[in-house]
């Protein structure tokens, strides 16, 4: 036998390449959970410090989209027009 393999019942090699997929299993759940309530709660954050810049003065991001997109659809349209 080779240096890794004393035996033929010897299954070290299986045993550590199980227990290195559970670490990663591990690993992956825990990164995979953090990462969501990371997103959650600084979406919300976000949401409340917005929401209180809106409040407390005439800013609006909802209008200032709107207001953008209905302008960018405006020049879309002169174009259109001046090209036939």
């Amino acid at each position: 036998m080779g240096k890794i393999f004393k035996t033929p019942k010897d299954d070290s090699v299986e045993e550590t390449l199980r227990a290195m997929h559970l670490a990663n299993t591990v690993d992956n759940v825990y990164e995979w959970g953090y990462g969501w309530i990371r997103t959650v709660v600084v979406a919300t954050i976000s949401v409340f410090i917005l929401s209180a810049v809106e409040a407390n003065s005439d800013f609006s991001l909802w209008e200032s989209t709107v207001e953008w997109f209905y302008f960018k659809l405006e020049q879309l349209g002169n174009w259109l027009v001046d090209l036939g």
